[in-house]
């Protein structure tokens, strides 16, 4: 009987031990919520030393980049950035003013809620652009004088960002500080026109270890450019 009892605690204490190991979640990846920023004003997500530096282009007005964004982006940060096989840099390809009006928004509350905003933003795209017939002339006016930051103001009203904001934390207040910030502007531009020179003609685009790729579309053909 002893040896029995003997034998059934260690099977027992087997069991617990498989069981604390199955329900035990997974140590949450450093790589995920690295975030930096490069000299040109571009966030990059994971191992800044990784293997594979993939930048992407995008539009925040962009039907393509909000599908990348919500269906192709989750795994591509699970198995490759997660992993520190790849980091993720994201730069502007800004095609019209409401997506200049997305872009700050982004930026606002430090590097640390960007790449979150960004993901709000898409996840909401068709509401905010869809209202895109509700900037008044007054507001359009503006761009007409090159008052970028008076439009993005007045469109952030009259498309409702404001109560989209607030769900990440940016009260309206905040938020038209951010749309007023010109170190943001000249960046968000500058990334703008260094894509036109490297021959970013739509979005998304892809640059895999400097390479400009063609016909990017899921992650299987983002990891086939990949080493």
């Amino acid at each position: 009987m002893s040896h029995m009892k003997k034998y059934l605690g260690a099977v027992m204490v087997g069991v617990a031990a498989l069981s604390t190991t199955l329900v035990a979640a997974p140590a949450p990846s450093k790589w995920l919520s690295t975030v930096t920023v490069t000299d040109k004003g571009a966030h990059i997500l994971g191992n800044p030393a990784a293997p594979n530096k993939v930048v992407e282009y995008l539009s925040y007005t962009c039907g393509h980049c909000a599908d990348f964004e919500m269906k192709e982006a989750p795994a591509f940060k699970t198995r490759f950035v997660a992993t520190g096989k790849a980091s993720l840099e994201i730069r502007n390809m800004v095609l019209n003013p409401i997506d200049l009006t997305a872009a700050m928004l982004t930026r606002c509350g430090g590097k640390a809620k960007f790449f979150g905003n960004q993901r709000h933003l898409f996840a909401t795209q068709a509401t905010w652009a869809g209202n895109a017939k509700n900037i008044s002339a007054a507001t359009r006016d503006k761009l007409k004088t090159e008052d970028y930051a008076g439009f993005m103001i007045g469109a952030f009203d009259e498309i409702g960002l404001g109560p989209i904001m607030q769900q990440r934390g940016i009260t309206p207040a905040q938020a038209k500080t951010c749309l007023a910030n010109k170190a943001a502007f000249n960046a968000v531009i500058g990334m703008t026109e260094g894509g036109s020179a490297l021959g970013v003609r739509g979005t998304p685009a892809f640059l895999v270890n400097g390479v400009l790729q063609d016909h990017i579309h899921n992650v299987a053909e983002l990891q086939a450019a990949m080493k």
